[in-house]
């Protein structure tokens, strides 16, 4: 009699589509969770790629953190120790192939079958090693992560919209479907690089052996670059994959030759066509297993089972033993998470100016490194990539006293290592902030002829976009408040600008201050939720007053591009502007594009600069300054243009869609 095989081996499909079923709910906000939206949290393959990236580098890639690290060590774990777990069990595309496989099966679609050992099993193996080189070559020269190019789960998890090469991810989720359809799990098989790296961990030993004469030969002054020996691992896994099957795991499928029947249900259920019923007994060994079970829930006659190393009664472990896979890898996942909360490594890990090295390797020390001290400095929202991380250490080199800098963008955190002879702690937080003005409201200068002045003190609000979060739980308290305005003190320095009318004390401040999340509605639908952490100081008693005009003024932010040679030009011809009123124009995305409409005007005689700022009235426009044979009717007709023509260098010339759309013609005036 046939076995049900969702029934028989229900700790598999328990933990596979529960876990695509989480997926699917919380990826697509369903259910919202904090970080839940992040494809990347727990993927081992990024891990692992920023494991690699870290050794070779010193450094993690992207938003990698010690959490994504632990997953890709626990992935390694268990492939050493047990098998593919990850594979059998966890992952999301091998979900979304059984169900293909068993689809295609229900509906009696015949499939292609690529019998293992075959010249064209073994070519299309080769495949996955390629990809598995390319990718951590690729990622580490860049410290991005580039498997997200071909991984179909980072695709579809971010809705094809996340950083991917869109028609490449669009082919490999179509080559994953297409590929599943025509032949059994053919992704897993043929393309997929953690599959190669799962494969070849199989074979731990030849992987050590490498690595280690890797490490002595470097070690007597040979200097081969580490992608040497990654090649020869591919190289080396590859082979042994074709040529040669694991035994040192400390769980494998064991079978029961006189209980067997050679029916070939076994073979016909396993989704990589493992030979099972081929098997002389005891062990079935192979590359492929993922220990899923499904060998074992096909047999009709109990001859198959999952035991632990030595055990070779298929009868003791039956029951028992399909529970195994699964349980280890819930315990695993488990514990990588936990161990990813508790371990932090810094994204870079950085020194400078502490000793010098000549070109004979002789060390001589430019600083005492005894007399360094260090300090930790929190709630840097910016930082939050290699690439921030690494523009943070661009600043930081510049401040003489300053030798090093590590980042933890998990935690938005950097650790300073400076000299207190030269520089004290408080400077550098000082060198490092950025004071910023963030509107709420736009005041009415008709209406309002002065901004009374609140001053506040507070902490946990050193980052450039701290302030832009406050003012935005401003904004959301219904508050008759214009604008707030950072300065660097300790605590730091809040000026708050208000309608005159108002009479916040202390207590309404703390309560706006010290608000844990800031709830923002997002387009679409639904609301992002920001973890705040300020911490609210005092009060000053002074207030104090300015006039509307010059908040309004304090608030713009204003471009000017001036061409050098017209202007010389036309210093003695009579000028004008033509100018374009738009109170959305104070936005800061419009600051953002004028550098491209100042670009493609630049190309027209009679245009001499192009300008964004307030004009008589205090209304945010866009003004080009121009003169005959420049017309006013001319400049409408360019700024409309639905194509412009941008220079990005000597070479390069582009003509892109207009970065500007423009409803209502402006009016020329005299300069």
């Amino acid at each position: 009699m046939k076995k049900n095989s969702i029934k028989a081996n229900w700790p598999k499909y328990l933990l596979q589509w529960g876990i695509l079923i989480a997926l699917i709910v919380f990826l697509t906000g369903i259910i919202p969770l904090k970080d839940a939206a992040d494809p990347e949290r727990l993927c081992p393959m990024g891990g692992l790629e920023a494991l690699a990236t870290y050794g070779s580098r010193g450094s993690l890639p992207c938003s990698m953190s010690s959490l994504q690290i632990v997953m890709g060590i626990a992935l390694a774990a268990a492939a050493i120790l047990f098998s593919k777990l990850f594979c059998g069990y966890l992952c999301p595309v091998g979900a979304v192939e059984d169900l293909i496989m068993k689809g295609r099966r229900k509906i009696r679609m015949k499939n292609i079958t690529v019998r293992n050992g075959s010249i064209a099993d073994k070519v299309l193996r080769i495949f996955k090693y390629i990809l598995l080189f390319y990718i951590f070559y690729a990622t580490t020269a860049a410290s991005e992560l580039a498997c997200k190019q071909f991984d179909p789960y980072y695709a579809v998890a971010t809705g094809f919209k996340g950083e991917i090469i869109l028609w490449l991810s669009i082919a490999i989720v179509s080559v994953v479907v297409v590929g599943a359809i025509l032949v059994d799990r053919f992704w897993c098989r043929y393309l997929c690089p953690l599959g190669a790296i799962s494969n070849t961990l199989k074979f731990w030993v030849w992987v050590v052996v490498i690595a280690g004469g890797w490490i002595g030969l470097n070690a007597l002054g040979c200097n081969i670059p580490w992608w040497y020996q990654f090649a020869l691992v591919c190289v080396v896994g590859y082979l042994l994959e074709i040529f040669r099957q694991p035994r040192l795991q400390a769980i494998h499928i064991i079978k029961d030759s006189a209980k067997c029947t050679n029916c070939g249900a076994c073979v016909k259920a396993c989704p990589y066509g493992v030979d099972v019923a081929g098997a002389k007994g005891g062990v079935v060994p192979s590359v492929d297993c993922t220990l899923c079970g499904e060998c074992v829930a096909a047999c009709n006659c109990d001859a198959v089972a999952v035991a632990p190393c030595g055990v070779k009664n298929v009868d003791s472990v039956r029951i028992i033993g399909k529970l195994i896979p699964a349980t280890l890898a819930v315990v695993l996942t488990l514990v990588g998470i936990w161990l990813g909360g508790k371990i932090e490594m810094p994204t870079i890990n950085e020194t400078w100016g502490i000793e010098q090295v000549d070109e004979e390797g002789n060390v001589t020390p430019l600083v005492d490194k005894s007399t360094l001290k260090s300090f930790r400095m929190d709630g840097l929202r910016s930082v939050k990539c290699y690439g921030s991380s690494m523009a943070l250490k661009g600043r930081l080199e510049r401040i003489a006293g300053i030798h090093g800098v590590k980042t933890f963008v998990g935690k938005h955190e950097a650790v300073i290592t400076y000299d207190p002879a030269v520089i004290s702690e408080d400077k550098v937080r000082e060198l490092l902030f950025v004071p910023s003005i963030f509107r709420v409201l736009t005041p009415d200068h008709k209406a309002v002829d002065s901004v009374k002045i609140y001053t506040i003190r507070v902490e946990k609000m050193s980052d450039k976009l701290d302030l832009n979060y406050f003012g935005l739980q401003l904004r959301q308290a219904d508050s008759l408040i214009y604008a707030v305005q950072s300065e660097f003190a300790c605590p730091l320095i809040v000026r708050v600008y208000a309608h005159p009318s108002t009479n916040y004390d202390s207590k309404w401040f703390k309560t706006q201050v010290e608000k844990k999340v800031l709830a923002m509605p997002v387009h679409g639908g639904g609301v992002k939720e920001t973890p705040v952490d300020f911490k609210y100081v005092k009060m000053e008693d002074e207030i104090s007053y300015i006039d509307t005009p010059t908040l309004i003024k304090r608030l713009f932010n204003p471009f000017k591009a001036e061409f050098k040679s017209r202007v010389e030009q036309y210093e003695n011809a009579r000028q004008y502007k033509y100018e374009i009123v738009d109170p959305g124009y104070e936005k800061p995305i419009i600051s953002r594009v004028m550098p491209f409409v100042s670009n493609h005007l630049s190309k027209h005689d009679g245009v001499i600069g192009v300008y964004l700022n307030l004009n008589e009235d205090l209304q945010p426009a866009i003004m080009v300054r121009f003169a005959p044979p420049m017309t006013g009717d001319k400049i409408w007709e360019l700024l409309t243009m639905p194509e412009w023509t941008i220079t990005y260098g000597p070479d390069d010339v582009r003509t892109v869609p207009a970065k500007l759309g423009f409803d209502t013609p402006g009016v020329v005036k005299e300069w």
